[in-house]
């Protein structure tokens, strides 16, 4: 069986400038990964080429390659990325575009032609993930830092994809927001979703299965 994440000799430099050198790594399925290191290390870098942002959106000289599930990421479309894997970015207010909440998590499966019907039952699923439902009619703009963060995170499960990449999605919350945030990591990763995850919080040490520094 192929590996959900299989980076092999990356190297990342902007203008010339090299933020990663020859980063290999491997991740395997259901596995929970937290990439540590010092602020401006690459970290995030790392995961925009993860993704595939890196270089085909943002711009930077790349070698080396990303395979998801054996296949170079660079190769999938943007409806084929968006349905393998997920990001959350540090800052919220970057991933919110829409009225309400319910409109935010349709979003996405309306930009993969998702049946409506099925889009009203992922709506509600993940509304009662995220113990947002009271929330549905409301105006990201109205919500705290850490509800924003929740919205984020429905909005891109809701596509079930099968890696999460999660990019210091805990920096902008209080402590009951990150516990909040901690036990939702958690639950994922109970179901078997393959979790890279970039963060300084020292609580997901405890339920990543095994710690990359980076730098």
């Amino acid at each position: 069986m192929s590996n959900p994440i299989q980076i092999n000799n990356l190297s990342i430099a902007y203008g010339g400038y090299k933020v990663i050198q020859n980063f290999s790594l491997t991740v395997k399925e259901g596995e929970t990964v937290l990439i540590k290191g010092a602020s401006g290390c690459g970290k995030s870098t790392l995961l925009h080429a993860v993704c595939g942002l890196i270089p085909s959106i943002i711009k930077a000289e790349t070698t080396g390659e990303v395979l998801l599930y054996n296949r170079n990421v660079q190769t999938l479309s943007i409806v084929d990325r968006a349905k393998e894997i997920g990001i959350v970015f540090q800052n919220p207010e970057t991933q919110l575009f829409c009225d309400t909440v319910e409109d935010e998590i349709a979003f996405g499966l309306e930009n993969v032609c998702t049946p409506k019907q099925e889009i009203g039952e992922r709506i509600k699923e993940m509304l009662d993930l995220v113990n947002m439902e009271k929330y549905h009619l409301t105006s990201p703009r109205e919500l705290s830092g850490g509800q924003k963060q929740r919205v984020v995170l429905a909005s891109v499960l809701a596509l079930y994809p099968r890696i999460l990449l999660l990019d210091e999605a805990m920096s902008q919350l209080d402590q009951r927001g990150r516990e909040s945030l901690t036990k939702h990591i958690v639950d994922l990763k109970k179901q078997g979703i393959t979790m890279l995850l970039v963060d300084h919080d020292e609580q997901l040490e405890s339920i990543a299965t095994y710690c990359v520094s980076f730098d």
